[in-house]
């Protein structure tokens, strides 16, 4: 598939994606507006928010905090992204030689992929070994690589590794993981404390059942977040894979690296070290629940086809 459609059809499931949260905000605050009124049905409830004989005040204000957090989401990505641990941004002036190599691989990756631009590299303070690229375009964009994978990856394999987070950016799938890790996380907040906050309180026939949707939510939305991390990651990460074994044009040292890092993952647990959930989709790899194709699967895939 061409570049040009493979960013367009990016480019439109990361705008459902948005629309998608957004909805799912304003359903919220819609039905916080029934529960509010009382209304005596959906029907009827839906009826006077529609035709303003009620105001929807929770309904307009958490559309408003969705497209605040996403606007907070595009003007903020670096922060968001790299929190909750030390990091340091790389250039071509480091004074550590191999900090300037990674660097010098970099800056090759993008002459190789015929990009006019070069991300932002980070180095993050991690015991674990990952990697995530991020951004709302490629003029904004960044790769951040965790210390203990430059340790314990050699270097062909560590430009394997920025090879493929290079292919996100290339790919234009970068917002799409941004979006939905800081959105599903700030939504299953705000289900629950809804739940919470009208939790044991009689009303009508209508607000009752609004409530008792609000309380299935809280169940269903969690499941419905990691479904759609899961397809957006496992769909993005074999288009990643795939571009980093052309830009490198042998997917060995790739498949080398994502045996180290799974090795890594195995020998220690670190479900817990990880502070930030936002970068969880996000990451070349993934134990958690799933979200990301298996290794064994990639690997496959590298090895069968790789454009």
């Amino acid at each position: 598939m061409e570049f040009s459609l493979i960013i367009a059809r990016n480019r439109f499931k990361s705008f459902c994606v948005i629309l998608t949260y957004i909805f799912i905000f304003f359903l919220i605050g819609f039905l916080v507006d029934i529960i509010r009124i009382d209304a005596s049905s959906l029907s009827s409830g839906f009826y006077e928010l529609i035709s303003l004989q009620a105001m929807p005040t929770a309904s307009i204000t958490m559309a408003i905090i969705a497209s605040s957090i996403v606007f907070f989401s595009i003007t903020n990505f670096s922060s968001i992204m790299l929190a909750g641990n030390l990091y340091k941004e790389i250039t071509h002036k480091q004074d550590s030689t191999l900090e300037r190599k990674i660097f010098a691989i970099l800056e090759s990756l993008t002459k190789r992929a015929n990009l006019h631009f070069i991300p932002k590299l980070y180095i993050i303070d991690a015991p674990y070994m990952n990697a995530f690229a991020s951004g709302w375009n490629e003029k904004n964009s960044l790769i951040a690589l965790t210390t203990t994978l430059i340790q314990k990856l050699d270097m062909l394999e560590l430009e394997a590794v920025i090879a493929h987070e290079l292919s996100h950016i290339r790919h234009g799938d970068i917002r799409l993981t941004l979006c939905v890790g800081v959105l599903s996380n700030i939504l299953l907040l705000v289900s629950n404390w809804v739940v919470f906050l009208f939790l044991g309180k009689n009303h009508k026939e209508g607000a009752n059942l609004a409530r008792n949707i609000l309380f299935i939510l809280q169940f269903i939305l969690p499941i419905f977040t990691l479904l759609l991390q899961m397809y957006l990651s496992r769909t993005r990460e074999y288009m990643a894979d795939s571009g980093a074994a052309w830009l490198m044009k042998d997917p060995k040292p790739l498949i080398r690296a994502l045996q180290k890092i799974e090795q890594n993952y195995a020998q220690n647990d670190y479900s817990k070290i990880d502070s930030n959930p936002t970068r969880q989709a996000a990451y070349i790899f993934s134990d958690a629940l799933s979200t990301h194709p298996s290794t064994k699967n990639r690997i496959a895939t590298l090895l069968g086809k790789y454009y």
